[in-house]
């Protein structure tokens, strides 16, 4: 019996992570959306402000999502969608499709942070090379990317 409740105990704290990944997630968008406009009105100083918000976020982020892997493992169950399924398999009928949606809305959060990211990347890229151009020109022949600046 002890063993149930323990894998019960797992479960509950796994539900309670996806909810607490979802809000955190919310919160990383809405960073990575402001620092997207700080790279377009070159703003160095809050995107300096706004990597610095992102970065405890980001933290607890892996550090759930590795508590996640762990409680997978505890489980038994296998650390992908089919292992997701499965723990929805066991939920009783009220908790399913509840718990279902917030893994589509997580899922939906990470590949949406994921893509501004990728967004922000190029801009990154883009805002460094300006710079370099406008303090350092000589270095516009060492690290010129021409093809960053390209529509």
């Amino acid at each position: 019996m002890p063993q149930a409740l323990n894998k019960q105990k797992i479960i509950i704290n796994l539900i309670k992570d996806i909810q607490r990944d979802i809000a955190n997630y919310h919160q990383l968008h809405a960073l990575m959306l402001k620092q997207h406009q700080c790279y377009l009105t070159f703003n160095g100083n809050v995107l300096a402000q706004l990597t610095a918000q992102q970065q405890p976020l980001l933290e607890t982020l892996k550090l759930r999502s590795q508590q996640r892997y762990q409680s997978m493992q505890s489980l038994g169950l296998p650390i992908s969608a089919q292992g997701i399924d499965k723990l929805h398999n066991v939920l009783p009928a009220q908790l399913q499709k509840q718990v279902q949606q917030q893994w589509s809305q997580l899922e939906s959060l990470i590949k949406q942070c994921h893509a501004l990211n990728q967004r922000n990347g190029v801009l990154s890229a883009n805002f460094t090379e300006l710079l370099c151009q406008l303090y350092e020109p000589e270095a516009k022949s060492r690290y010129a990317f021409p093809h960053l600046m390209q529509g």
